[in-house]
């Protein structure tokens, strides 16, 4: 599947596949001011009319009924060396060395065991993101060097990679070490368990990280060159799955119903880990709020509808044909002034009100960190925005393209406030924030047509009729714009474009759209 990812000069932006209901967007924000950061995110969904998705089948409740939320603190990023090297007071390993020195000479206090049971999932995570983006970097480099017949540059790519292997291994020789430590009778049972959650965890993304490494280098065109890594590789994946096996857990592959508990365990561990990183909300509805904006466009339209008939009573009688027409007018026109009103209100709906307004808590202590609003609504397409519009029509081949692909268009908006001087009191790594967001339009698929059609045509060559399998998909366009400030600076405004490709099954691919 695609993968969308977008890099400017204030956040980092990633769109990609999830699964066949879902695609996620997530945001890197670096909080650069400490009193306030603001941004604001408007989704544009442009979604064929003949997937019948519109207010009448598709109301608030449904839309946030399919959304999930996520915001976290980014990864703090520390090299795998650095992790262990005693002389960084800020490691989490450090800090757990030092707390469970203090607690085995007796200091068993709450919060130093607390302390300690945290910091192993930080470990986790710290580690996770070092494997996945040295692996990730090492693949890549790997894909590129397969083209070249230059041995430098094989050379040169097994000593950085020996490098990084050595690393690691000296990584885990510190783990092993600390295990010995925590076995002894002093320390409390709920470190231990943490510990035995991290150094499962920590076996299942080594041994992962290295079977990706280890394919990437059997691919390669000139093997021999990494002949020591891959045996290295190999070693270390032997000994991380023996190692699990050997201590009864069950996070390795054996057949079909324990990869199921595989899958399972997985799941779990990765939960247990990440959890340090998660920041609790707290959601209110704002319904009473926005229903009485749209009671106003209501008594607004209303109030024209009363004037028209006091005017009509006034100039002529109840029976006549004049009295008749200007009664029906006004009703239209009633109606219409209505929707227009509710569709200005919902427009502006975070600048003014929103649906929901959520409190961004920090789970340690329980302050609030920041206010997220958001508001949905289905709008026409000229009240989407020039700009917008204009990246909507950049892929058009000619000028009437719009009229052979009608939507139907509905817009999240979302604004996120963050105190970053809030998080500094209490963090001196964890500080920026992730925003992750999760979109289920499985639901857009319930009125698709079957998702192959039969189509017969004429093969030249062999002069006979043949019957061809043909996918039916339907294009959903999504356009992102982020706009952000911090405090004291000027605005900045940003933009992605996506293509769902969907069909009765769910989302087959999504495409990146150059804009």
């Amino acid at each position: 599947m695609a993968v969308l990812e977008e890099t400017n000069d204030f956040l980092d932006s990633e769109i990609r596949f999830h699964d066949k209901q879902r695609f996620e967007m997530k945001l890197d924000i670096e909080l650069s001011s400490p009193e306030k950061n603001s941004y604001k995110v408007e989704t544009y969904f442009f979604v064929p009319k003949a997937l019948d998705i519109g207010p009448r089948t598709y109301s608030k409740t449904d839309f946030y009924n399919n959304t999930q939320r996520y915001i976290r603190f980014k990864t703090p990023q520390m090299s795998l060396l650095e992790l262990i090297d005693p002389d960084i007071e800020i490691s989490p390993f450090n800090r757990i060395r030092k707390k469970t020195a203090l607690i085995l000479e007796g200091n068993k206090n709450i919060k130093n065991v607390n302390s300690v049971y945290s910091e192993f999932k930080l470990f986790g995570c710290m580690i996770k993101s070092e494997l996945k983006d040295y692996g990730s970097f090492f693949i890549r480099e790997l894909e590129k060097v397969s083209g070249s017949e230059s041995q430098e540059n094989y050379s040169s790519l097994a000593k950085n990679l020996t490098v990084f292997i050595e690393n690691s291994k000296k990584l885990i020789s510190q783990v092993d070490i600390l295990r010995l430590k925590l076995s002894q009778p002093l320390i409390p049972l709920k470190i231990k368990e943490a510990f035995s959650f991290f150094e499962e965890y920590f076996s299942l993304i080594t041994e992962e990280a290295f079977t990706y490494l280890l394919d990437a280098v059997k691919k390669t065109a000139y093997g021999e060159a990494f002949a020591e890594c891959e045996k290295e590789a190999i070693g270390i994946i032997s000994s991380q799955n023996k190692f699990r096996r050997d201590n009864n857990y069950f996070s390795f592959i054996k057949d079909e119903r324990h990869n199921e508990v595989f899958v399972y365990r997985r799941s779990v561990l990765k939960k247990f880990i990440s959890s340090v990183l998660y920041l609790k909300v707290e959601i209110s509805e704002r319904k009473a709020l926005s229903q009485i904006l749209f009671g106003i466009a209501a008594g607004l339209a209303m109030l024209f509808a009363v004037i028209a008939t006091i005017y009509a009573q006034s100039r002529f009688s109840l029976n006549s044909l004049p009295f008749v027409l200007i009664i029906i007018v006004s009703y239209v026109f009633k109606d219409r002034i209505k929707d227009g009103l509710k569709l200005l209100f919902s427009k502006s709906m975070v600048k003014w009100i929103s649906d929901r307004q959520v409190e961004i808590l920090d789970p340690l202590n329980d302050k609030k960190i920041g206010i997220l609003k958001e508001a949905f609504s289905f709008i026409s397409n000229s009240s989407a925005g020039g700009d917008i519009l204009k990246i909507r029509n950049v892929d058009n081949i000619t000028s009437i393209d719009e009229d052979g692909k009608p939507e139907r268009v509905f817009k999240y908006e979302k604004k996120v406030v963050i105190f970053p001087r809030k998080i500094l009191k209490f963090h001196e790594r964890r500080k920026d924030i992730s925003d992750i967001m999760r979109f289920n339009i499985g639901g857009f698929a319930a009125h698709a047509d079957d998702s192959l059609v039969k189509h017969r045509y004429l093969d030249n060559e062999a002069g006979n009729i043949k019957t061809a399998i043909c996918p039916r998909v339907y294009h959903i366009n999504v356009i992102v714009k982020y706009t952000r400030q911090g405090a004291g600076q000027n605005e900045k405004i940003d933009y992605d474009r996506i293509r769902i490709i969907l069909s009765k099954d769910g989302i087959a691919r999504i495409e990146e759209v150059k804009i």
